[in-house]
């Protein structure tokens, strides 16, 4: 079982385009698809890096 402290690891580092899940899940000894199954909202999480970076490149 995976524990919210883990969760709560991943959700901080998935904004950060530096790490893939992949990396993150290694990172924090688990596999990519527990990410997906514990955190319904990973794919957001990432995607809303994107327009942070696009928003404070135009300033």
């Amino acid at each position: 079982m995976v524990d919210e402290k883990i969760l709560n690891m991943a959700r901080d580092l998935l904004p950060n385009p530096e790490h893939s899940i992949t990396a993150i899940a290694k990172m924090l000894g688990v596999s990519p698809g527990t990410l997906y199954n514990h955190i319904p909202d990973l794919r957001e999480l990432r995607a809303s890096r994107i327009p942070a970076q696009l928003e404070g490149g135009n300033r």
